[in-house]
């Protein structure tokens, strides 16, 4: 009875902060489909660590038109469940669109505290991060003179960081994160550029049979700096006793992102994704394009 009182609470405490933290955004963010079910611990810390395997991720994601300064993002993550309850992950990504470049290293501590039976987690998690923004004033086609590029450079590295808590228990999860807490400290001119300012995700994973394994829908609200909030309707499933799974994504950008991902051994898998454009660029580029592979290893 105790148990179950405490869940109810920790569950409309997580849902509070779902519908209380929500705040105004400025700019777009990076679209990293492979956050949304593939590798979660991108989008929130607490989940470093949440199952027994040392996951290991790589992600490659590029412009599907192939032209100069076409956006690309390539990252690599790494996380375990070092102890009994603790959880450390460490993520690495990179992205160039342009001239600009910008370089972002975290590690990441969790907690997972056991709340009930039949695997109900609550996870809390945060992320110390630095940051590198840089343009090659040498590149630019311009008054390479022009002292906001000069500034821009002067910067240099800087500290950032990233807090969240998800409960997680009987197929439910419910998420909520805040991506970068320096926007809420420091007001920067620069460093808001592709900043989500707050996540939320709610998704229900239902078994179904021996052919199609399981389907598990999902909702993601994302407030992004100076933009309009972001919303993502999803879709995964999976069949031949879990080694095939398919993606399906609806973003409120009215663009969708498709995927298909298989099995190649016990331990990895591969999934690549295709992302429509927005409707406001259709007339401009065909979408993105996202290769990704993940390696579990040592499983307790």
């Amino acid at each position: 009875m105790k148990n179950t009182i405490i869940i109810r609470f920790l569950k409309l405490g997580i849902i509070t902060l779902i519908l209380g933290c929500v705040t105004t955004a400025q700019a777009q963010r990076a679209s990293i489909p492979a956050q949304v079910f593939l590798n979660q611990y991108l989008s929130n810390a607490a989940l470093a660590g949440a199952d027994s395997s040392l996951n290991i991720n790589l992600s490659y994601n590029r412009q599907y038109d192939d032209f100069i300064g076409a956006p690309v993002v390539s990252l690599i993550s790494a996380d375990y469940l070092v102890g009994k309850r603790v959880g450390l992950g460490l993520n690495v990504m990179n992205q160039k669109a342009g001239l600009l470049n910008q370089t972002r290293v975290a590690l990441s501590y969790a907690y997972h505290l056991p709340v009930g039976a039949d695997g109900q987690t609550l996870h809390f998690g945060i992320s110390a991060a630095v940051e590198n923004n840089s343009l090659p004033i040498e590149d630019v086609d311009g008054d390479q003179n022009d002292p906001s590029l000069t500034n821009y450079n002067s910067r240099g590295a800087y500290m950032d960081g990233d807090f969240g808590l998800a409960y997680t228990g009987k197929g439910l999860s419910i998420q909520a994160a805040v991506p970068t807490m320096r926007s809420y400290l420091i007001k920067d001119e620069y460093g808001s550029v592709n900043r989500a300012t707050f996540y939320t995700s709610a998704s229900y994973k239902i078994g179904l049979g021996e052919e199609v394994n399981s389907i598990e829908p999902k909702v993601c609200y994302t407030t992004v700096k100076g933009n309009e909030d972001l919303w993502d309707f999803g879709l995964d499933f999976k069949c031949a006793n879990n080694l095939a799974n398919i993606q399906a994504i609806y973003h409120s950008t009215q663009s969708f992102t498709v995927g298909l991902g298989v099995d190649v051994l016990s331990r990895v898998k591969v999934l690549a994704f295709y992302t429509s454009e927005t409707k406001a660029l259709k007339s401009y580029t065909d979408g993105n394009l996202s290769l990704n592979l993940k390696i579990a290893l040592f499983k307790h």
